[in-house]
């Protein structure tokens, strides 16, 4: 990039985060290293520009404590346990995390890819169930209070079921979150987190 303006720097962040990048300090340093240094030498650190960005840096940190045979290793105990693997229950209750985190393109892209990596037979973890309008509407008021990304990108990496009946029960993604009662403007980027101030950037 020829230069990296404090509105690059933001704009950038959000791009590697929408491609699934881990935009933890680690996952960036591998991914863009001249994006982290010009963040870091305009914000003061990365985490001021991560947050400027719209990201709980909290979150984003959490990513560095996974590898992919964490991830691994932490579905095969669950499995083992006799837990729910299907998307929705490990998304929002048994372990959002390790859902979060197996499903960004720097481990494996999505759980359906995960769960295969671990040697289980995705047939027998996935919930299959028959959406109707009332069902597609429950689960998205569900996923948003849950907290879940409702984009179109980002459920289509973890619930091509839903997304698909969505589409074909209310004409569009959009009109699917319409029906629920959801702004679509809400979901189609990152709501950015409350932070305590402007992080001040530094215009060269």
């Amino acid at each position: 990039m020829a230069k990296w303006t404090c509105e690059a720097i933001t704009a950038r962040i959000r791009e590697l985060d929408a491609a699934g990048v881990a935009i933890s300090h680690t996952g960036v340093a591998k991914a863009d290293l001249a994006l982290l240094r010009a963040a870091t030498r305009r914000y003061g650190s990365w985490r001021a520009a991560v947050e400027e960005a719209g990201f709980d840096y909290a979150q984003v940190r959490a990513y560095d404590e996974w590898t992919d045979e964490r991830i691994l290793g932490r579905i095969r105990e669950l499995h083992s346990q006799g837990v729910d693997l299907s998307w929705r229950y490990v998304s929002t209750t048994a372990d959002p995390r390790l859902a979060a985190a197996a499903t960004k393109g720097a481990h494996f892209g999505s759980w359906r890819a995960a769960i295969l990596a671990a040697g289980i037979e995705y047939a027998g973890v996935r919930r299959y169930r028959r959406w109707d309008e009332g069902a597609i509407i429950a689960q998205l008021r569900q996923m948003l209070a849950a907290g879940a990304e409702l984009n179109a990108k980002a459920v289509e990496a973890t619930d091509v079921g839903l997304i698909t009946a969505a589409r074909r029960r209310f004409g569009s993604w959009q009109g699917a979150l319409a029906a629920a009662g959801i702004e679509y403007a809400r979901v189609a980027l990152r709501r950015p987190y409350a932070r305590r101030g402007r992080a001040a950037c530094q215009e060269a």
